[in-house]
């Protein structure tokens, strides 16, 4: 590294590299007329701002997400709503408004650096309508052009300077390369057409050993989630949802998509309106393929993109994160207190082939992603009859060919056993089991289901729907995991292969 590129590190959680300086100037910088105004605006507010603190006089303080976990080991942490300590860090987005008031004991015309910044950002934005929808995206709704210049101003000052004042407060930020760094993090995310940025997909209660990231494919890995990122993307646990706060939180690693683009042409669609993320369906893969390995039930319940070198705000000293959405995508179980349940832990050598299947399911046919697609639909159902329908449906994409149109059950029966037989399974059991499960699925159709249906093994019973879910889990990990996959017409010719070795040795003339 060249004596003159400077990295600035954020004090707070783990430290990674910023954008570089190179003789006191941010490479690439978008906006280099605008960092010269709110340089002098920012150190003035910060100033003032100090004094007033030091007169010990009420101010706004910030609610602090802390980080916490239950004795089970489980992630607990949640956002704090509650009214934060007198102790708490200032929150410094507060500390000035139009006029004096109670939540606002500064007002704007206190700091002469800050209107001057503001004005000018009002008459820059009057001649370019792309940068007035950069700096305030709530303008455009105000008819009036003198409303229209007071919510620039406002927005300017709260959502830019002093959003620049209160994390350079929070991790100790005082010289110029280091604001210039915040700057061009801030600036990045509201004037670049398009940004980069991790997608992370925390596994819903599902706990791996595994201490350090796990390469799934090229740009897919598994990684373990740290404090910081734990406390970053925590939600509320004070407002009911169909999204537990507590499934959110309890995680120890995320799926992660590195390196994605994201348009960022309109910027208010793309932080408030983001409604679909191409790269979850590779998500939603890595985790069939999870549960098709080891057999737990899993999903997730929030995706979120951790940004490479720009950001839309911090929460104090965390690392800058970019919420998604929250997803119902893991089992009903899981929201009556699953995270007060002990952990069982996956072992990194369970995993082991978890690239090598999920290579395959990425080039597999059409019916086996079908089938993978309802083997984890399965585990997210609670209901008996849509969890046996969803596994049967799988079962049927993988053992049922287009020519097939009778003695639909037989077949499939048969095509189970000889694809399992390689596994050591019992051929005789595994066809049993299958034509139970399909006994219990046309009962469901025809509408004689009963939620206690149960099939026998040995001296056991298991309700079927559970029976149905493993033949699916344990097709699908001997279809992935072959050196040459099957299809329902190789299974056939095996089977005929087998009964001509039978007469084969029958013709046979015997010894002696």
């Amino acid at each position: 590294m060249n004596d003159d590129v400077v990295y600035f590190r954020r004090g707070g959680g783990r430290s990674r590299p910023r954008t570089p300086v190179q003789n006191g100037r941010v490479a690439d910088l978008l906006e280099p007329d605008l960092w010269n105004v709110p340089l002098p605006a920012l150190r003035a507010a910060r100033q003032r701002g100090r004094e007033y603190i030091a007169t010990g006089k009420y101010v706004s303080r910030l609610k602090i997400t802390e980080y916490s976990e239950n004795a089970q080991g489980w992630s607990t942490t949640t956002k704090r709503d509650l009214f934060p300590s007198n102790t708490a860090p200032v929150e410094w987005a507060n500390i000035v408004g139009p006029d004096v008031g109670q939540f606002s004991p500064i007002a704007y015309d206190e700091v002469p650096e800050l209107l001057e910044a503001a004005r000018w950002v009002g008459e820059r934005g009057l001649a370019d309508q792309r940068f007035l929808e950069r700096v305030s995206m709530l303008s455009g709704i105000e008819q009036d052009a003198d409303k229209r210049l007071s919510q620039v101003h406002s927005e300017y000052i709260r959502f830019f300077v002093m959003e620049l004042v209160g994390c350079a407060e929070a991790i100790g930020a005082e010289s110029d390369d280091e604001l210039l760094h915040l700057y061009a993090e801030l600036e990045r995310a509201r004037f670049a057409d398009e940004l980069k940025g991790d997608l992370l997909v925390p596994i819903a209660l599902t706990p791996l050993d595994l201490a350090a990231p796990f390469q799934v494919a090229n740009d897919v890995w598994i990684e373990p989630l740290t404090t910081e990122i734990q406390r970053a993307r925590a939600t509320s646990a004070m407002y009911g949802g169909r999204v537990s706060a507590h499934v959110v939180a309890a995680a120890s690693h995320a799926v992660v998509v590195r390196n994605l683009a994201f348009d960022n042409s309109n910027l208010f669609w793309r932080r408030w309106r983001t409604s679909s993320v191409p790269a979850l369906a590779r998500v939603n893969q890595v985790l069939q393929c999870l549960h098709i390995l080891t057999g737990r039930d899993t999903g997730f319940a929030q995706a979120v993109v951790r940004p490479l070198g720009w950001a839309d705000t911090w929460d104090h000293d965390l690392p800058p994160i970019w919420k998604l959405s929250e997803y119902h995508a893991y089992p009903e179980s899981f929201d009556s207190g699953g995270w007060t349940e002990d952990k069982r832990m996956i072992s990194a050598d369970t995993i082991e082939d978890l690239p090598k299947i999920f290579r395959a399911l990425e080039s597999a046919p059409a019916n086996v992603q079908l089938a993978a697609r309802r083997s984890m639909r399965a585990v997210t159902r609670d209901d008996d009859e849509d969890k046996t329908l969803d596994a049967a449906i799988g079962i049927e994409a993988l053992l049922l060919a287009n020519s097939d149109r009778e003695e639909v059950t037989h077949r499939m029966a048969l095509r189970a056993a000889t694809a399992l037989a390689a596994d050591g399974s019992e051929p005789e059991i595994v066809a049993r089991l299958l034509k139970n499960v399909y006994t219990h699925r046309s009962a469901i159709v025809h509408g004689r289901a009963r939620k206690s249906d149960m099939v026998s093994l040995g001296e056991k019973e298991f309700p079927a729907r559970e029976v149905a879910s493993f033949l699916l889990r344990a097709l699908l990990r001997a279809h992935l995991i072959a050196e040459e996959p099957w299809t329902p017409e190789s299974l056939d010719r095996q089977i005929i292969g087998s009964l001509r070795s039978v007469q084969v040795n029958k013709k046979a003339p015997r010894e002696g």
